[in-house]
């Protein structure tokens, strides 16, 4: 596994955590008010169907 694999794998699951959650609204707070960090949303925006799938699932390349 390369190091920018190994850091994705790191970094995908807080991700989607933040950005998958439900907003505030009935609270007062900002329906934009999701912090995630937008670089890593457009490098996953980037990556193969396959890859990201992969990542989200914590399976290896053998599909294990």
């Amino acid at each position: 596994m390369s190091k920018r694999e190994a850091r994705l794998q790191a970094e995908i699951q807080p991700f989607l955590k933040q950005y998958g959650r439900v907003s505030r609204r009935c609270y007062g707070g900002d329906p934009n008010d999701r912090h995630y960090d937008r670089a890593f949303e457009a490098e996953l925006k980037r990556l193969d169907p396959r890859e990201l799938d992969r990542l989200m699932n914590g399976t290896d390349e053998d599909g294990r």
